[in-house]
């Protein structure tokens, strides 16, 4: 009688949930395709109708009474607990939490919109970022650095009161601060994070100073400064987040005569289709629209899209694997579970899949046998050149983990100098002014508390890679996997297929066969 109320309790949840999710994501495609005030106020609105259906406190209530009684079977005890997470993540005073959806979709939008002045035009940041890459004069390297980072002066009131009121709205809820709550509804705590990080840190801290030390001579020589003279633009992207091309081979030329077909062709080699996906997804630049990546689920019935901003070189070779690592994730999630558990594990385990198919860009044997080009690499530059990126992201990761913690602990410190010193302290970048550089990164605001996940799935990945080297692939040298269709079969019968049955660590066990480590990253990248 007792599980009978369970399922019509969650069968009623469901009809309407599965309404408002499908309608949040289209309004949120169509504004983020368009850019245009109509449609995000569109986006705005359906947000706050979802949030307004989790804010139900005669519902939450009862999702609370179900879990602490005995009853349920499996399937519907983890779905009870996934929906006691949406709606406490909702709970509080719903004009509050309507004015934070409403501010962040104002901010968003002029992220998205927002276009950096260079030599006195307007450029995209796809056109910023290919100036910071390509450019050899200083001074039009900080032109375009400092062009971008404008959006960060520009959007600082509206990110700190975005931050303010996301903190009134957990400490309404009995935490302190808004970090602490969005980790408790997404199944982390701060401690376990905090100490990944510092491991990493321990790991990392000599090997990225020696490789810092290797990327500061060549870039002294590149643009004729002195090694103690360089500074933030002259590493190769807006926050050091990937590193410089400092090694002979340029991977740009491996994809100049396109990345589509190339992507498509992998993914089918390993048994995943992702032409469905690619023909439903926005692919180039255009007027207004969201100039990042992103990947989405619109119904969690099979319409899976990706919105990008292609280009062929190697930086979108990376992304669109990326992206469609997510897609395929999603694709394959067993459709004969129930709704709520038809999505990934966790955030940061689809990050991992879309990460392990990303560094194929950076990969010998992918290039090779996808792109079928012959590459003399005796040296293993191809290598170098991701174990730099790897080694670089790691420690920008450590100042975005660490500087997101400070930003909700303490939003009235000093978070210029805040910024600053973990640049310096993590990334070894001697560098200050007063100007809130910090706020130019908008996952701050469209992602909160959720870039530590990035580099969770980057440990993931690695797992995930050692695993399939070592007990699933036919031909240990075929690092790529291409070809091999049992790397597909594995990821759909052992990560995909599950969706959200079982907790993340609980998946990765039954994955991996152990716990998640960073230690096969630390292998893989020493």
């Amino acid at each position: 009688m007792e599980n009978d109320k369970i399922n019509d309790f969650l069968e009623s949840k469901v009809e309407t949930l599965k309404f408002l999710y499908k309608d949040l994501h289209l309004a949120y495609w169509n504004a983020i395709l368009s850019g245009k005030n109509d449609n995000y106020k569109d986006y705005s609105d359906k947000e706050i109708e979802l949030k307004k259906f989790f804010n139900n406190k005669k519902d939450f209530d009862k999702v609370k009474k179900f879990i602490d009684s005995e009853y349920g079977n499996e399937i519907q005890r983890r779905e009870l607990k996934l929906l006691y997470d949406m709606y406490l993540s909702n709970q509080g005073d719903v004009e509050l939490i309507y004015d934070i959806s409403k501010k962040v979709s104002e901010t968003e939008k002029k992220f998205n919109t927002f276009r950096g002045e260079v030599d006195g035009k307007e450029k995209t940041y796809g056109e910023i970022c290919s100036i910071l890459i390509n450019e050899r004069d200083s001074e039009k390297l900080k032109e375009a650095w400092e062009g971008y980072k404008k959006i960060g002066e520009l959007v600082k009131k509206d990110v700190l009161t975005i931050v303010k009121l996301r903190n009134k709205l957990a400490k309404s809820l009995e935490f302190d601060n808004y970090y602490e709550f969005s980790l408790e509804t997404s199944e982390q705590k701060e401690e376990e994070i905090e100490k990944v990080f510092d491991e990493l840190d321990d790991l990392n801290r000599e090997p990225f100073k020696k490789l810092k030390e290797e990327i500061d001579l060549e870039l002294s020589k590149r643009y004729s400064v002195d090694v103690g003279d360089l500074k933030p633009w002259h590493y190769g992207d807006l926050f050091f987040q990937e590193g410089p091309s400092i090694y002979s081979i340029d991977l740009n030329e491996l994809y100049k005569d396109g990345i589509l077909d190339k992507a498509k062709k992998y993914y089918e080699s390993i048994g995943m289709d992702v032409d469905d996906i690619l023909k439903r997804s926005s692919l180039y630049e255009q007027d207004g629209k969201y100039p990042h990546a992103c990947c989405i689920d619109m119904d969690r019935e099979g319409d899976i899209r990706t919105m990008q901003n292609l280009r062929n070189n190697e930086k979108y070779m990376d992304t669109l694997l990326h992206e469609l690592g997510h897609g395929v994730y999603d694709k394959y999630i067993d459709n004969s579970l129930p709704f709520i558990l038809r999505d990934p594990a966790h955030t940061f385990t689809t990050e991992a899949v879309a990460m392990i198919f990303g560094r194929k860009a950076k990969n010998l044997d992918f290039i090779r046998r996808c792109c079928e080009k012959d590459v003399d690499d005796t040296e293993g530059i191809i290598k170098k050149i991701l174990r730099l990126r790897q080694i670089v992201f790691s420690r920008w990761a450590q100042v975005m983990f660490r500087f997101e913690r400070e930003l909700y602990k303490n939003p009235d410190q000093d978070l210029n100098k805040v910024w600053w010193n973990l640049v310096k302290k993590y990334q070894l970048i001697n560098f200050c002014r007063d100007k809130a550089d910090w706020a130019s990164k908008i996952h701050i605001i469209s992602s909160p508390v959720y870039y530590h996940n990035y580099m969770l799935g980057e440990l993931l990945a690695s797992q995930f890679h050692n695993y399939i080297i070592k007990n699933v692939i036919s031909d240990s040298k075929n690092d790529s996997y291409f070809g091999d269709v049992k790397v597909g079969q594995y990821f759909k019968e052992k990560v995909f297929g599950a969706g959200t049955r079982y907790r993340w660590d609980e998946m990765i066990r039954r994955a991996t066969g152990e716990d998640l480590t960073a230690k096969y990253f630390i292998e893989e990248f020493k």
